[in-house]
């Protein structure tokens, strides 16, 4: 079996969707059980940080490549991706646990492991051993490799492995048992065994994939996929990439200022007299501190953004009304509607009104996405364009406002135009470089 070290040059050397494609496969359970758990078991973020994970490794194959265990750096990168989507997002994940819970053992094995308690608490846990344990951790019960396998891995013997992962293992169980959790080595083995590494859902590794090949192909940090469906999937940038579009690419000064002067909150906000209270009171915890540190910082940051949200909001609605608002014409319910599916011949864009970004979301640093719903006319126009669903009614506004500009060449049926049902999503998200233009390869 070709290992990733080779797998990851392949692609780097050649861009070789495959070898990829090889490598998200193998090890997409341990990236998405990771990010789970990272998440406290919210399934829609940890597939979008198994996707971050894996467009950063495609990211840097080249320098990746002589990595001595690939799986120890996707755990760890894991991390680092839900903590990055945790701050573009303006809140922190809740890693405190209720204090004083104890394990009612009465009737069951003192020595058993729960794993409700063991799985919010492992990857911090995991983060707090030195690497060369963490490696042989990893190996072991998250590639599920024998010993054998993990001593070539760390080039040691078999033995020595043997050794390695039962040392790091008693590290492991001590650092639990200051949480509270106690077990035997052999009981927690057994419970990394059968819980550590769970299933992605069916499409998590495909989408991993094909969002490192829209990277790999020139879609940059910011696009929005636009595809010839009757209900598109939602895109992770913030362009449009309909027919021929262009990339839309948000960057505003003031957004990056305004981030900054949130992020200067924090020291202010972590004297908080009851969460420091609360600080001292819950646990004396070294980790448990800094996660109780973090909590006041996020305080300080929902409040400036709250803040920021309230003054934009006055100042939105007041330019709506004096700009006012495009809206698509609407159809008197007598014309007959076809489905793509039932076109000899598809429309196709001739014109695009670029959406615009809502000033208040730019100033609270917030991403957003739209889907919206619409009928192309016999005549090229957009008719009933409406959103269906939205993360925020400002970006629903200008996502309906600007598809409600735009221009097709109508679809066809025996030769003759007709009306279409369509609907697109339109994705916002804030970035800091403007991306390259896309390549049709990207396209989908």
């Amino acid at each position: 079996m070709t290992d990733d070290a080779e797998l990851l040059r392949q692609y780097a050397d050649n861009r070789s969707d495959e070898a990829f494609a090889e490598l998200v496969q193998r090890h997409v359970d341990l990236v998405y059980s990771a990010a789970l758990r990272r998440c406290l078991g919210n399934h829609h973020r940890a597939q979008e940080v198994t996707q971050m994970v894996f467009v950063d490794l495609a990211r840097k194959a080249a320098a990746l490549a002589d990595h001595p265990v690939l799986a120890a750096w996707l755990h760890r990168s894991s991390h680092l991706a839900a903590l990055d989507l945790a701050r573009r997002e303006g809140r922190r994940q809740k890693y405190e646990r209720a204090a004083g819970t104890e394990a009612e053992v009465m009737g069951t094995d003192p020595q058993a492991v729960a794993w409700e308690e063991v799985g919010p608490v492992l990857d911090q846990a995991l983060d707090g051993l030195s690497e060369r344990d963490r490696q042989a951790i990893l190996l072991r019960f998250f590639g599920n490799q024998p010993f054998g396998e993990v001593g070539q891995r760390l080039r040691i013997s078999e033995n020595a492995a043997r050794m390695r992962v039962e040392r790091a293992l008693e590290t492991l169980n001590r650092v639990l048992a200051r949480r509270g959790i106690t077990s035997s080595s052999a009981a927690l083995a057994a419970a990394l065994s059968s819980n550590a590494v769970v299933g992605a859902p069916a499409g998590v590794a495909a989408s991993s994939a094909a969002a490192v090949a829209s990277v790999a192909g020139g879609a940059g940090l910011g696009w929005l996929a636009f595809m010839s469906t009757s209900k598109l999937p939602l895109a992770v940038c913030a362009a449009v990439l309909l027919g021929g579009a262009a990339v839309v690419g948000v960057q505003d000064h003031s957004a990056r200022t305004s981030a900054a002067e949130i992020a200067g909150l924090d020291a202010q906000n972590a004297s908080i007299p009851g969460l420091e209270s609360r600080h001292k009171a819950l646990s004396k915890d070294d980790d448990l501190v800094r996660s109780l540190r973090d909590e006041a910082a996020s305080v300080g940051i929902l409040r400036g953004q709250v803040r920021e949200l309230e003054t934009a909001a006055g100042e939105a609605q007041a330019a709506a009304a004096r700009k006012g608002s495009v809206r698509a014409p609407k159809l008197d319910g007598s014309q007959p509607i076809f489905d793509l599916s039932k076109l000899d011949q598809r429309p196709a864009v001739l014109s695009q009104h670029r959406p615009e970004y809502p000033q208040q979301m730019i100033q609270a640093g917030a991403a957003g996405e739209a889907l919206v719903d619409f009928v192309v006319g016999s005549d090229g126009v957009v008719y009933n364009a409406t959103a269906v669903t939205s993360t925020d009614k400002a970006f629903a506004d200008s996502a309906v406002q600007a598809v409600s500009q735009w221009v097709f060449k109508p679809g066809q049926v025996g030769g003759q135009n007709v009306y279409t049902h369509m609907q697109v999503p339109i994705v916002f998200t804030l970035s800091s470089d403007p991306p390259p233009p896309p390549s049709a390869a990207s396209w989908f």
